[in-house]
Order: C-alpha cells, then structure tokens, then sequence
C-alpha cells in the first residue's frame, strides 16, 4: 500500500507484511522486501497500524546502491529509481544507438549490481586503401583494432596504438600484413609485411639498381599471395673489327680488244670497328644494340676492263733477229732522248693487245697509251746501245715502268741479264 503522512511528507513506498507464520513454516507470506529499511515513526494522523491476524505493518522507503561506469569512470550511485534507464535519466546520462548500456535500459535495479555505459566513437577508417566508417566503443586505437580483430602487430597503423580516441571520434589508416614470395635470380624468399612492393624488397633486404625490373611495380600495394619477380639488369660494352667487303666495277675501254677482261685494280677489303651494348637478366644475354661503327680502313674497290676495241688482221711477223743481228744493226742509231723510265721485258706467246700473236723474237713492245705501230726508240744510258720497236701491246701495269720490250727487243740494247732497267725513249714515228 502506498501512504501519505498528514504532514506533507513525501510519498513513500511500501509494502505491507503479513502475519509472521509459526516458526519453521516455509509459505511465501507477504514480508517487507527492503535492500536497505529506512523505519519512519507513524504520524499523528496514523497513530497506529491496524493488526490483522498478528501481521505488523511497516513503512519503509527501498533505495538500490549500485556502481555506475561511464566511459571508465566508475562511481557509486545510491537510486531509489527502478530500472537502468531511469538511473540514467536521473543522472542526466543520454545513449546514442551506438552507445553500449550493461545490462539494457528496461533491466531492474538491484543492490550491487554494476552498470556500463560505453559511448561509441565514429572511426574513420581506411583499410587496405578502402575508407568506411566504423562505430566503435574502443577507447584506444587497440582497443578499436582489436575488436575489428585487426590487431596484427605487422600491420601498420597511422596512429599510435596508444593513441586515445575522443568522442568525436579519429580517422585512422591501417594497412594490413601480407604473406608474399619474392622471386631474386630465379631463388624464393617468403616475407610477410604490410605495405607495398617497395616495403617487402626493403624488408627483404634487396637493394635495386636503376636498371633493375621488378613486377609489380615498387609502388603498388601488396596483396595475400603476391609473387615478386625481381630481375637484375646489367648493361655491359664489347668491341670488335669486322671486315668491309669491296666491291667490284667494270669499266669499258677501247686499249683493250673485245672479250678481253683485265683487273686493272685489285679490290681490297676494308675494316671498320663495331661498339655494342650488351644488355643481361640475370646474367643472360637478352639484347644487343649497336652503338657505334667506326671506319678504320675503307675498301678499294676492284676494276675490271673490259675491252671494247675491234680486233685487226694481225701484221705479218718480220724475221726473227738474233741478238748478234739487233746489236749490229743498231749500232748506228743515236741515242733517244727526252724521254726516261723503268723497261721490263717479256716472252709468253700470247696474242698482244692488237690482236697479234706475240713473237718474242720481233723488235716489238707494249706501251699504256702510244698508238699501236708506234715507231719508238729506245736507249740503254748504260752501254749506250739503242733499238727501234713497235708499239703492238699494252702494258706494263706496274709503277714507274713505262716500257714492256720483247726479249728480243732488250737482247738488243744488252738488258736481259738484268731484266729491269733504266732507258731513254723517243717516238719516232
């Protein structure tokens, strides 16, 4: 029953309790329910409680004392109110759908009991490069990590695992540790890290070159599993001679007979030094660039002559001198002049530039321009013997000679023992 004193006091709560049952006697009688008895004196206005059967009534005002947590500050309450939502709205305590009230709201007070209020704080949280927003009641960046169960000691975290978070709450950035396999010169090494490509390799204890190649790039986020493939590069210089080929020309001339071909040059091969970049993976040759290509000798090219000139009746040959008769029939002959140069003498029977059959025995020579059947004196400065040949052949092609007699021809003027020597000539008709 609820009673009022005449006095004005405030309202009591009561419960009224009945007649105490014989001793030992177990029944579930009305009592006094109190966790605390605070026993007022009956006013005036209510002298005395009716007796109904040897039951007392009693007034009494319940009160709960119980320990109140908000955020980690705990303190003693002592509440007449009877639920936990009511305590906290005494207390001038306000939840969020977030907050976390222990036991709930519509739990019953009771003496002893302890309550836990824990607000939620907004966490922005980016993992592994996605940002979401997150309600936590972690009071620490651990906290808040480990209840995401994201609390791996080789994940990096933005702030300070120490770090408190305020009720408005913190943006934190966490990156998670990944397993993954390197692969250096072909060898595997596991690593677990969090981070980038970069990050494992530093890890690793690899050190890049500028050249080097790794995939993916050192940039670029890791991921469970990744495979890292680094390869080293080298680049390296060779050089090496290599030889230019001449080539080869054919020049038409009318000193020659038609069908007739002669190497008038004699081709010659050039060199030229060649500068490479040798590129290497791994110590395997990939690629090879030319660099540079230096010309150390040119190549001479070869020339041909091919003749041109028609072929004429070949002159019927004269007798055949003997040296004797040469000598002798020459010895009134003036010596040549105006004219000095290297004469050689030669005796293979083989048709001649005009188209002759070469006698060695005729007073005949080979000359490189003079018209053929040229009258031409010639004096050996030596001995001062002198003879007159014609000019059927072309030749010689060798430096600093200008004559190519036939061995009759330089019997005459005493050479052949010699071979080459120096003589006077003079075109006399």
């Amino acid at each position: 029953m609820i009673l009022r004193n005449g006095l004005g006091f405030s309202q009591w709560r009561v419960r009224v309790v009945g007649r105490r049952p014989p001793s030992g006697h177990k029944s579930s009688s009305l009592r006094l329910i109190l966790k605390k008895k605070l026993l007022y004196p009956v006013v005036a206005g209510v002298a005395a409680l009716s007796l109904v059967g040897g039951t007392a009534a009693v007034v009494a005002l319940d009160t709960n004392e119980v320990t109140l947590s908000v955020d980690g500050a705990a303190e003693s309450v002592s509440t007449r109110e009877d639920t936990v939502g009511a305590l906290l709205a005494e207390r001038g305590i306000t939840v969020g759908e977030h907050d976390v009230v222990l036991p709930g709201a519509e739990a019953e007070l009771a003496d002893g009991l302890e309550i836990v209020v824990d607000y939620a704080r907004p966490l922005t949280l980016t993992l592994d490069g996605e940002e979401r927003v997150i309600w936590t009641t972690g009071k620490t960046v651990e906290e808040a990590l480990a209840a995401l169960k994201l609390g791996d000691a080789d994940s990096k975290v933005s702030a300070s695992r120490s770090a408190a978070i305020g009720r408005e709450g913190m943006t934190l950035e966490v990156v998670t540790a990944k397993d993954v396999s390197l692969v250096i010169a072909g060898e595997n090494k596991s690593v677990r890290i969090a981070g980038t490509v970069g990050d494992a390799l530093a890890a690793a204890g690899v050190t890049l070159d500028d050249d080097d190649v790794v995939t993916p790039a050192a940039s670029e986020l890791l991921a469970p599993g990744m495979e890292i493939k680094v390869v080293s590069v080298e680049t390296k210089e060779s050089a090496k001679e290599v030889e230019i080929p001449f080539e080869k020309k054919s020049v038409e001339s009318e000193d020659l007979d038609k069908g007739k071909k002669k190497v008038t040059t004699k081709g010659v091969v050039g060199l030229k030094k060649e500068t490479y970049s040798e590129i290497f993976h791994d110590g395997q040759l990939v690629e090879t660039k030319l660099l540079n290509s230096q010309v150390v000798k040119e190549p001479v090219d070869e020339v041909t002559t091919v003749g041109t000139r028609e072929k004429k009746k070949p002159a019927p040959a004269p007798a055949a001198p003997t040296e004797a008769d040469d000598s002798a029939g020459n010895e009134n002959l003036t010596p040549a002049t105006g004219n000095s140069c290297k004469a050689s003498y030669y005796w293979d029977p083989q048709p001649t530039a005009n188209g002759e059959r070469f006698n060695p025995n005729a007073l005949t020579a080979a000359h490189k321009s003079l018209p053929f059947n040229s009258r031409v004196k010639v004096t050996n400065p030596s001995n001062g013997k002198s003879v007159v040949v014609r000019i059927n052949d072309r030749g010689p092609y060798v430096a600093g000679r200008c004559l190519d007699l036939s061995r009759a021809a330089m019997a005459a003027i005493g050479g052949t023992s010699a071979g080459v020597i120096t003589v006077n000539w003079e075109v006399i008709g």
